[in-house]
């Protein structure tokens, strides 16, 4: 298991596919603070597109290769004591009572049942007729997000520790995963809450996947964001560095702003050559709208700042230590207008399976337009299913995404890679 970029060879990836835990999403005022949403999936449809993408993952990597997140915390709560205490953090994360603590860890729930529980939050009390949920906790449907659980870096994993409540238990259970499922027993586990909580600060700890992103084996961009902390981000760097694990960490400060969540919602990597990024933020016309860069490195045994890119795009940053990216494609195109727009439909947040083959829903055609002004062919997934993928080049593949992207999230969103191909 190695991840040292985001274009390599795709060898293993984590997805979860949208549940019933959407069924039993609330409409309220206050659903954007309480679920992170501001609409409801149509959840049959919804997982029907999520099936279409996992299938051209399997085609791309194999199905062994394509993991689902609840049948791994299934897999472990096979263990007795890794289940008492998955129910008891559970239990205390949702502050629920005895009564529920011990229903949790009764015989009623065989591995599976309790896996979806603990992601629906509720279960059928009379499962046959399905006549009606009884409801523990809140759901947490945003777990179709598995890159925001975790990073995977070159033979460790980064876990991450979620800015918003509803997405707590997910940081909770994932790191349950990848402390006791056997796939995972020789990763490096990298938690920064260890060492937040001995400098006795840790809720100021906010770190989560969609705002790191592998630029190459020795750097990593990460964003300071609505999600992720400056301090988290201090504490994250002190320790790969300490590890050796990467020589550089490139600081990008978004605005604090639901459009811009996580730095993927705005700029991704999909080949040596090649990324899609948000112009608003990330060219050189509006210096106010820009987002400074700050480059971290070990300077005599001590981190230090060696480059600040206040008032020019992430391009000056990169351009310094040697990237380019001549093909940079953006998302909605030329107009400002469409900018925006499939923006908010996450047209900057691409995933790719081999350099210069990524996936983007279907809904963005200004971006994809942009893709096919640079030389890239356009298929369906029935297309990319039926093609030789490992041979593909400059191919875009458009995701029936009409219910999915109502998630607030893409197709990089979606997906947590843990190894791919550096041969």
């Amino acid at each position: 298991m190695s991840i040292k970029s985001e274009f390599h060879p795709l060898k293993g990836v984590i997805i979860h596919k949208p549940g019933y835990e959407w069924n039993l999403v609330t409409v309220e005022h206050n659903m954007q603070e309480k679920y992170l949403i501001e609409d409801i999936l149509f959840t049959e449809e919804a997982a029907t597109d999520h099936t279409e993408f996992t299938d051209c993952l399997k085609h791309a990597v194999g199905t062994d290769s394509v993991l689902d997140f609840t049948t791994l915390l299934e897999e472990i709560l096979s263990d007795r004591e890794v289940r008492s205490d998955i129910v008891g953090a559970v239990s205390a994360l949702e502050n629920v009572g005895v009564k529920t603590h011990d229903l949790l860890l009764s015989e009623e729930f065989s591995n599976k049942e309790l896996s979806n529980l603990l992601v629906a939050g509720a279960f059928h009390p009379e499962d046959k007729e399905h006549k009606g949920y009884k409801v523990l906790f809140t759901p947490i449907p945003n777990l179709m997000f598995t890159r925001d659980i975790g990073m995977f870096l070159h033979d460790a994993v980064i876990l991450s520790h979620p800015a918003k409540v509803v997405r707590r238990r997910e940081g909770l259970l994932a790191r349950y995963i990848f402390r006791n499922h056997p796939l995972f027993k020789d990763i490096n586990i990298i938690d920064i809450y260890d060492d937040a909580t001995i400098h006795g600060m840790p809720d100021k700890i906010h770190l989560e996947g969609g705002d790191m992103l592998v630029l190459d084996k020795d750097t990593l961009l990460i964003g300071s964001s609505e999600r992720t902390t400056d301090i988290a981000i201090e504490l994250l760097m002190n320790r790969l560095f300490a590890e050796g694990i990467v020589k550089r960490v490139i600081k990008v400060l978004l605005p604090t702003d639901r459009a811009t969540m996580h730095l993927d919602t705005v700029f991704t990597i999909i080949g040596k050559d090649d990324c899609v990024y948000y112009p608003r933020f990330f060219s050189n016309r509006d210096k106010n709208q820009q987002c400074p860069c700050f480059t971290y490195e070990l300077v005599d045994g001590a981190l230090r700042c060696v480059d600040e890119s206040l008032e020019e795009s992430i391009f000056g940053a990169l351009k310094r230590i040697g990237y380019d990216f001549p093909n940079r494609i953006p998302c909605g195109g030329d107009i400002p207008h469409y900018q925006t727009r499939e923006q908010w439909t996450d047209g900057a947040n691409l995933f790719a399976v081999l350099p210069e083959v990524a996936f983007i829903y279907e809904r963005n055609i200004q971006t994809i337009n942009a893709f096919k002004k640079n030389g890239y062919s356009i298929l369906t997934p029935k297309e990319f299913l039926k093609s030789d993928s490992m041979s593909l080049k400059k191919t875009i593949v458009t995701l029936s995404g009409a219910e999915l992207s109502r998630g607030r999230g893409g197709a990089r969103c979606m997906t947590m890679p843990f190894a791919r191909n550096y041969e």
